[in-house]
């Protein structure tokens, strides 16, 4: 496997590119799953220090026939259903609303969810948690509950998905403060309002997120499993 950047990307990030966990991993990967010739990095984007998306060509093959070239790795991600609990009510679920421009929405209801970085997945899932929330209580790994991993799509993306489920008992007054609330980190250009649901509205809703829209359904059937 032999591996080139395109004239335009300065030479100062290769070796960036070339460590960050997500580009290790996919190399990696590939070179198990196929015959690996040349891999070009075309184009790479930096959030701050870190090497966020990266987009490449390869030379691939399996079992001596060529396969589709190009791939885009962004690494893998968490997102957690929050699920809120209040004694004679019905339940609630915690979602993030936020601009996307990748499908032109201004607001897209979702679960806290994020990248993982450094370190397990149930942590990424429990700083995703605060970040996005706000939320005051510090849940432990111990109180996650494992729903599914998935890939997202791919076709394009080496994106992997692990769905978490929490289910937290709050008084209405705390319940009623995050309705509305503004969250998100600046220095990541995010600006999220949170948003209360009926757990149960989650299946009309238009145009549902998909991990919001399978989570829903894995935790319902935990629920009567």
């Amino acid at each position: 496997m032999t591996l080139v950047f395109a004239p335009h990307i300065p030479e100062p990030w290769h070796r960036d590119i070339c460590e960050a966990p997500h580009v290790r991993r996919w190399l990696d990967n590939a070179t198990r799953a196929f015959d690996l010739g040349r891999v070009t990095i075309r184009d790479a984007v930096r959030f701050g220090e870190r090497i966020g998306f990266v987009f490449l060509e390869a030379e691939a093959a399996l079992d001596g026939q060529s396969i589709p070239r190009f791939a885009f790795l962004r690494g893998d991600s968490v997102a957690i259903l929050v699920v809120l609990h209040q004694k004679d009510s019905p339940s609630q679920v915690l979602l993030t609303c936020e601009p996307r421009l990748p499908v032109a929405k201004a607001a897209h209801l979702s679960l806290p969810a994020g990248m993982i970085d450094d370190g397990t997945v149930q942590s990424a899932a429990l700083r995703e948690l605060s970040e996005e929330t706000g939320i005051e209580l510090t849940p432990s790994a111990d109180d996650l509950r494992y729903l599914t991993e998935i890939t997202l799509s791919p076709g394009g993306c080496d994106e992997r998905l692990t769905l978490y489920a929490l289910d937290l008992s709050l008084p209405p007054e705390e319940s009623a403060r995050l309705e509305n609330r503004h969250t998100g980190l600046a220095a990541e250009h995010e600006h999220i309002t949170l948003k209360l649901l009926p757990l149960d509205a989650i299946p009309a809703l238009s145009e549902p997120d998909a991990k919001l829209l399978l989570a829903y359904h894995l935790y319902k059937a935990s629920q009567t499993g």
